[in-house]
């Protein structure tokens, strides 16, 4: 096949997932890349900056991707792989296209679905007048867009039901994976690692970091709070191995790859009962579901402290749990099946 892919994704997980993508897809197809960033606008009043980076994302997008459509069109590719704009969630290049298109939904507008981001700040009625009428806009951008497409691939059952919702879409669920040569159990480098929790993630409210916190102060261990993808995999992967636990206490987590990084490193992952976190983890066995209680985790790191024996059985089931059904390969099959549109 030839396959275009679209994205306009910032560093982080999605952006890991797309470059499997393409490693995998590159294997067996001809696959051509579009992306594209609209510069920031950094002079006048926040105000002002506000509304050229709206009028940018509102008008100047929207005929960015008309454009981008017809390119792509005349280059007569089998089918476009079309992942989100960080600017609006569902691309408007999923309006414009004549080509086949899938979009890949890692996960909804946030913003305008999720109560833990609803717009609370205590503010003048213009400013919160405003903020209002751009999220809903935003929330009929993505809407309209992601209607658009011939079809919806995600990563989680989670996201499938949450797409049925807003959408009204029967998605087709491709899980995500892990690289298990690279992320795979490491020795002790550090013996103060064992005494640690880790959290991945930025330190706010939607990523669960002052659960994590609290976790941290009553249980009275260290927190190493990892963000920015500041660490190499390798790195990442001995720390997983040798902390005590690996914390994963997001809000709505759409499928969560860290996970996966844990458990492919041996390592003991503890995560709420919620979101993707429940598809990817088998509780007791390969890791920890738990309700969202502050002395519910405090309980079960007591509780890690004391059964080494029966930790050792859970992380050698948990990197044969990766490795049967998180790997990148299976993703990219899967992927690849969704694209021939059968």
């Amino acid at each position: 096949m030839r396959i275009a892919i679209f994205h306009n994704l910032p560093t982080g997980g999605a952006k890991r997932v797309l470059d499997e993508q393409v490693r995998f897809l590159s294997q067996n197809h001809q696959v051509k890349v579009f992306t594209f960033d609209l510069p920031e606008t950094k002079k006048g009043t926040p105000a002002n900056r506000r509304l050229v980076k709206d009028f940018n994302n509102f008008v100047c997008l929207y005929f960015y991707h008309k454009g981008l459509a017809k390119k792509i069109d005349k280059q007569k590719f089998d089918v476009v792989l079309v992942h989100p704009d960080k600017l609006t969630q569902a691309p408007y290049l999923l309006r414009h296209l004549a080509t086949p298109s899938v979009y890949f939904c890692e996960e909804l507008l946030r913003i305008v679905y999720e109560k833990q981001l609803a717009f609370t700040a205590d503010v003048g009625i213009l400013k919160r007048t405003y903020e209002l009428l751009t999220r809903n806009l935003r929330k009929y951008v993505d809407l309209t867009s992601a209607k658009s497409a011939t079809k919806i691939v995600v990563a989680s059952k989670f996201i499938k039901n949450k797409v049925k919702f807003a959408y009204n879409i029967d998605a087709f669920v491709c899980s995500l994976g892990v690289d298990t040569k690279t992320f795979k159990p490491t020795a002790n480098k550090s013996k103060h690692m064992i005494n640690q929790l880790v959290f991945i993630g930025e330190k706010n409210n939607i990523n669960g970091y002052n659960f994590a916190k609290q976790i941290s102060l009553k249980t009275k261990l260290s927190l190493k709070v990892i963000s920015g993808w500041k660490l190499t995999d390798a790195q990442m992967a001995n720390l997983y191995a040798n902390s005590l636990a690996t914390l994963c206490v997001s809000y709505g987590e759409p499928f969560g790859l860290v996970p996966l990084e844990v458990q492919a490193c041996g390592g003991i992952v503890l995560a709420v009962n919620e979101g993707g976190y429940t598809e990817t983890i088998i509780n007791n066995e390969t890791g920890f579901l738990l309700p969202r209680k502050i002395p519910v985790f405090v309980d079960k790191i007591s509780w890690l402290t004391k059964n080494n024996s029966r930790l050792q059985k859970i992380r050698l089931a948990a990197r044969q749990h990766i490795i049967k059904n998180y790997t990148w390969k299976i993703h990219g099959k899967c992927l690849e099946k969704q694209l021939k549109l059968q």
